[in-house]
């Protein structure tokens, strides 16, 4: 795989990704990303199951909570209104399951975001950060529907993230 292809089209994004997550247990999942998370509640709606039989995602309708990060990001909780759900397997590495496996959460301070998860009791991969390569310290988590999220923490972000900081070469 060549790790620099010469791109002739792309997405024309308007806003921050938004991943979904499918829960068993909407208002404990709701609770989590909220209260332990802080993540911000934006919208709550339903869709009929007219809606989602042609839509593709299930046949008997759902419900929506769209959560907000400070960045702007937006995650998205849905619970189907009735049916039931393919339990993925819960394996003990993160790197275990395929397909979509974590969501990563860039932060400021690792040591901070993981005394706050001690607290709520939540799931640790590893009881403590661990340092990845100089300057970069993350940790692995599961949420209550034991969904993998890793807090990572880069000591120079704008090395790691440069076209985050492309309007600081004008000032």
């Amino acid at each position: 795989m060549n790790a620099h292809p010469q791109q002739a089209w792309s997405l024309r994004m308007v806003a921050p990704i938004e991943p979904g997550i499918v829960c068993t247990d909407l208002e404990r999942m709701f609770d989590f990303y909220t209260q332990v998370l802080g993540l911000r509640f934006a919208t709550d709606a339903e869709a009929f199951p007219e809606m989602s039989t042609r839509f593709g995602t299930g046949p008997h309708g759902f419900r929506i909570i769209r959560l907000q990060t400070p960045y702007g990001e937006r995650i998205k909780l849905i619970q189907p209104k009735k049916t039931v759900l393919e339990q993925r397997p819960n394996p003990d590495w993160v790197f275990e399951r395929q397909g979509i496996t974590y969501l990563t959460f860039v932060i400021a301070d690792v040591h901070e975001v993981t005394a706050r998860l001690k607290d709520h009791h939540v799931d640790l991969v590893s009881p403590d950060p661990v340092p990845i390569r100089e300057g970069i310290t993350a940790i692995f988590v599961r949420d209550p529907e034991g969904n993998f999220l890793e807090f990572v923490e880069y000591a120079d972000l704008a090395a790691y993230r440069p076209d985050l900081f492309k309007w600081r070469q004008f000032f």
